[in-house]
């Protein structure tokens, strides 16, 4: 059971950058240039357009099942 649970924390993620809309759904593109796919409904949509760090579980390549996301300040 404990290499479930080290896979699952292994996948762990906080990523930080700018959220919009793109054609796969919602998405946080990082200063570094990479695209995470968000994996969550119930974004507050005052959030587009504006900086923020969520925190989820990578699924897949590129896809962030995310548990939590707010805005992040300057």
């Amino acid at each position: 059971m404990s290499s479930v649970f080290e896979q699952r924390n292994s996948r762990r993620k906080r990523v930080s950058g700018v959220l919009s809309h793109g054609g796969r759904g919602l998405n946080i593109l990082t200063d570094a240039g990479d695209l995470w796919v968000i994996d969550r409904e119930d974004v507050d949509p005052d959030l587009l357009g504006r900086r923020v760090t969520a925190e989820g579980v990578q699924a897949g390549y590129d896809r962030l099942v995310i548990e939590w996301i707010g805005e992040t300040g300057n």
